[in-house]
């Protein structure tokens, strides 16, 4: 889905370039952009921070977005094996962002039997603190990859949040253990994030299917309930396995009840783009609108 950045509010903008399936860390790189509809320029040849994950970014002022709008142009110019390169998209600036409002704890709630189905990694610690665990086999996963999800020390019996988590070093930073990880054996839960993430880029490509902006959505909390199930079947998608008729099943039955709530809902619906919601802005009914399903 495309970026969008609050008008008149500072942000950055964030991309990673892949290459052959992965993802690749440029030597350097640029960022031009356009204003849109037309060849007038905002951001000239400016040099991004290329991260030691590849991660390029470029610090965007509130003059940068000023004016709420869509499809800013972003050229990025980059060099990479002593060759340049050319990459190009678009981004909003919006009056207001359709956020998610929804947790692990809702996803557990719906469905309690994903309590015990988290996402496992065990491991015996390099290195660590009272507040890390180190260990050089968790750098195949990418930055944040365990971010909101539980650390247990076996060695102590104590389980703490994750706070942070860095792949170029193999950190995980925590709340404060009892006493410092050592050698530690640990096991770690990462959150359901990326399903959550999943389920509301399906839910953005629903609007975006029935000829509506989801930034023009003004209340999140109208499309929480179908978050929630489309969520849920992300999950069990995860857990499906051939001959499995149990997470195949739920999975399917999730997408089928999410998508029947979409169709019905009330939401608020600012037509006029304008930040606020007037009498004939107030229910606007999916199921009026043609929605298309993917």
């Amino acid at each position: 889905m495309k970026q969008q950045f609050l008008e008149d509010t500072a942000d950055t903008f964030k991309t990673y370039i892949y290459e052959n399936n992965r993802r690749i860390v440029p030597s350097s790189a640029t960022l031009t952009v356009y204003k849109p509809g037309g060849d007038s320029i905002l951001v000239d040849a400016q040099s991004m921070t290329v991260g030691a994950g590849g991660l390029l970014s470029y610090s965007l002022t509130t003059a940068h977005n000023d004016a709420a709008n869509e499809n800013y142009k972003a050229v990025i110019s980059y060099i990479y094996n002593s060759a340049t390169w050319y990459l190009t998209f678009f981004y909003d600036v919006v009056k207001s962002k359709l956020s998610r409002v929804i947790t692990d704890d809702d996803i557990i709630n719906e469905l309690p039997q994903l309590k015990d189905k988290g996402w496992r990694v065990h491991g015996t610690a390099d290195s660590g603190s009272t507040t890390t665990i180190v260990d050089a086999e968790l750098k195949r996963y990418e930055d944040d990859y365990f971010t909101g999800g539980l650390a247990y020390s076996i060695n102590k019996g104590e389980t703490k949040e994750i706070t942070d988590f860095v792949s170029s070093t193999g950190t995980v930073t925590t709340t404060a253990f009892s006493s410092a990880i050592a050698a530690d054996k640990y096991i770690l839960t990462r959150p359901f994030s990326r399903e959550i993430q999943r389920a509301f880029e399906k839910i953005e490509e629903l609007l975006n299917s029935a000829g509506k902006r989801p930034f023009l959505i003004l209340d999140p909390y109208d499309l929480r309930e179908v978050n929630i199930y489309y969520s849920v079947a992300e999950v069990c998608k995860g857990l499906a396995t051939e001959g499995d008729s149990l997470w195949w099943n739920l999975w399917k039955d999730y997408e089928n009840k999410a998508y029947a709530i979409f169709k019905g809902i009330n939401f608020k619906y600012d037509q006029s783009n304008d930040g606020y919601i007037a009498g004939s802005e107030e229910s606007k009914r999916m199921n009026t609108l043609k929605a298309g399903r993917s």
